[in-house]
């Protein structure tokens, strides 16, 4: 199978789907309600019914995805974590857990920041994911037999001076390098280059949390064609976050065919500054942009953008977009197709780059999907 990337449309906040050709699904952040199973409210995508519907499952019975991984602790980046996910030993994991379509994770990706001390009262879907990210990482330090159990693997991405997580080893990947082995498998087709948390960013008591976030280019090759496509993820990391990826980064590693807009296309990639204090983006922002290939897109998962002053989104930040790669290849999620009842974005990697599916033609119906999440699904 060729590899695929989805969007899903999540309002403010992310929520993508990696399938790469051997199958490995690779979820990058989560922000799910309570209403976006509700069939009388279609405004809201049904990600966790599509994880059951289109996922995998664990000898045939248990559905799991083999990678999570959340760029940052924010809620619209983690929301209802703890609700879709499952969370504990995977040994516990019972036919309860089943019934109530908990998902386990084979592999959690995370960074150090999430254990920050000074962040304040975080939310509970980040208490959740933390607690779990700490149950594993104790498995690991401890050196348990049972630590590369499905639904015990972790990936530390960036540094930190931090002691307690030395013995972590090649668990942690710092900025500057790649990653091909996901899940325990090495991939000869598929590759993320880690850009960014920096370890000032990581460990300062002054950094923001948007700038601690994990930053991925996404690297697949198809047939012949090595870096076939290239997806950069970016969280919410600001300008100047940007900035020091430019000034440390080669060309080839910012290259891209598909760009999530940081922040749910808000000003804050263009400027450190609010819209209002200063309207000229940055230079290094817009040379981020011009790294762009022939056909790129940019996504934007966000509510529909209007020209008013909201941020996110923000509409001259959509302004700045269009002007890198056109019109037609900036996608609002939130506007695609029916905006009362959107449906996820699906990007299929060709030889030639990646191939914007019809909705239809990858099975998400809108009939059919609302009538599957109205009847609940057990496994096990």
């Amino acid at each position: 199978m060729d590899p695929r990337i989805t969007y899903f449309p999540v309002g403010n906040g992310d929520c993508s789907l990696i399938t790469l050709s051997d199958n490995t699904q690779i979820i990058i952040d989560c922000n799910t309600t309570e209403n976006a199973s509700d069939e009388s409210d279609p405004s809201r995508y049904d990600v966790h019914q599509h994880l059951l519907d289109f996922g995998k499952k664990l000898n045939g019975k248990i559905p799991h995805v083999d990678v999570f991984i959340l760029t940052h602790a924010d809620q619209d980046h983690c929301r209802g974590f703890d609700n879709m996910f499952y969370t504990g030993d995977p040994a516990k994991y019972t036919v309860r857990h089943s019934k109530e379509d908990l998902i386990l994770i084979d592999e959690l990706w995370f960074t150090h920041r999430i254990f920050a001390t000074h962040e304040g009262e975080p939310s509970n879907w980040a208490k959740a994911f933390r607690k779990e990210a700490q149950r594993r990482i104790d498995l690991h330090l401890a050196n348990s037999p049972r630590r590369n159990d499905a639904g015990n693997r972790i990936r530390v991405v960036g540094h930190s001076n931090n002691p307690a997580y030395k013995g972590l080893g090649d668990l942690v990947v710092t900025p500057g390098n790649y990653i091909d082995v996901i899940d325990q498998k090495k991939k000869k087709d598929f590759r993320f280059f880690v850009h960014a948390p920096f370890r000032k960013e990581v460990d300062s008591k002054l950094a923001e949390r948007n700038d601690t976030s994990v930053v991925l280019q996404a690297c697949f090759d198809v047939g012949n064609t090595r870096h076939a496509g290239l997806a950069l993820f970016g969280g919410d990391a600001g300008a100047a976050i940007w900035s020091k990826i430019l000034e440390l980064s080669k060309d080839a590693t910012l290259q891209f065919d598909l760009f999530l807009a940081p922040h749910h296309c808000s000003w804050t990639f263009f400027s450190e500054l609010p819209y209002k204090e200063n309207k000229v983006p940055a230079k290094d922002s817009l040379a981020i942009l011009s790294k762009a290939l022939d056909g790129a897109r940019v996504i934007a998962s966000c509510k529909p953008i209007k020209p008013d002053d909201d941020n996110p989104p923000h509409h001259a930040a959509k302004v700045e977009y269009v002007k890198a790669v056109g019109k037609d290849n900036f996608i609002s999620l939130a506007e695609v197709g029916n905006p009362k009842r959107p449906l996820p974005t699906t990007f299929e990697m060709s030889e030639s780059g990646p191939v914007l599916l019809d909705a239809e033609d990858v099975g998400y119906v809108d009939d059919a999907v609302k009538k599957v999440a109205s009847t609940p699904q057990t496994y096990g």
